[in-house]
């Protein structure tokens, strides 16, 4: 195996990532659901959040179409806070996402974003100049619970919209407590 041979070695941090990553997406839906309840119209809250390409764009988007009619409903507060959620949850899964993986003997896995180097004003030459970091899975673990935490304030949001304009809502709503944001790097 030559892809991601690193993530044999550290099959925790694998799985905790890889759940961050191609989870991010179910938090792009419930972003999706939060608006297409408050505006009840799914084609075009649908068409406008995944038309644009790029994932802070529809975080944007939702915001714009749900803002108002959430804070009309008096829990426009709660929303911004999901929607600041959704966005420390992108720069988590950004900060994986453009990255290589590897084992560097540390006995923790190692990372490096390209797209930095690639930034610099200055010719390449080798690779030495690359920020190495590491995950372990404390880190990574509470970097899941705040995606967690994102999401059950995103139902929240959803549920207790529905119950307060009088739609069919999930009973026993509990607004999630507020969780500090995880640190990106450790």
């Amino acid at each position: 195996m030559t892809i991601l041979r690193a993530f044999l070695t550290f099959p925790n941090e694998a799985a905790l990532i890889g759940r961050m990553l191609a989870g991010y997406a179910d938090l792009e839906i419930d972003l999706m659901h939060s608006a297409k309840e408050v505006r009840a119209d799914l084609d075009s809250t649908l068409k406008a959040m995944f038309r644009t390409r790029g994932n802070a764009q529809r975080i944007d988007v939702t915001d714009a179409l749900a803002r108002q009619p959430y804070h009309a409903l008096g829990i426009g507060t709660q929303f911004e806070m999901a929607i600041g959620a959704v966005r420390y949850c992108l720069r988590i899964r950004n900060l994986y996402a453009h990255c290589t993986w590897w084992d560097d003997n540390s006995a923790q896995l190692a990372f490096a974003n390209l797209e930095e180097l690639a930034k610099e004003n200055v010719a390449v030459t080798d690779l030495h100049g690359l920020a190495v970091h590491h995950v372990t899975v404390p880190h990574l673990e509470a970097q899941l619970a705040y995606f967690e935490y994102a999401d059950s304030l995103l139902i929240w949001v959803i549920q207790e919209g529905n119950a307060l304009a009088g739609r069919p809502a999930f009973p026993n709503r509990v607004l999630p407590a507020a969780l500090v944001p995880p640190q990106l790097l450790t």
